[in-house]
């Protein structure tokens, strides 16, 4: 796992219920920094597909790899999705 950048005092940590291994780590949190356009540029650059690009974009904000977000057990892929959701305030 790459780190994730937290220049924002802004970031939310998020604990995960059911962790997940990354390149040899057991990952117990994700930290889920604020966006910014780019990151929703580059999203729709990667995929047409709505879910394809929201993998993307959590992988970019998290700094997870797409593989780490495909692993995420499904309460905390949902958890993620809520902090991103609280955080864009939608």
């Amino acid at each position: 796992m790459s780190q994730a950048q937290t220049d924002d005092s802004t970031a939310v940590e998020i604990p995960l219920k059911y962790p997940i291994q990354s390149g040899g780590q057991r990952i117990e949190k994700l930290t889920l920094r604020r966006g910014k356009r780019a990151d929703m540029k580059a999203a729709a650059k990667h995929s047409k597909d709505d879910a394809d690009q929201e993998d993307f974009l959590f992988a970019r904000l998290t700094g997870l790899t797409l593989e780490d977000i495909d692993a995420l057990d499904l309460a905390d892929s949902k958890a993620l999705q809520d902090s991103f959701r609280r955080m864009v305030g939608d």
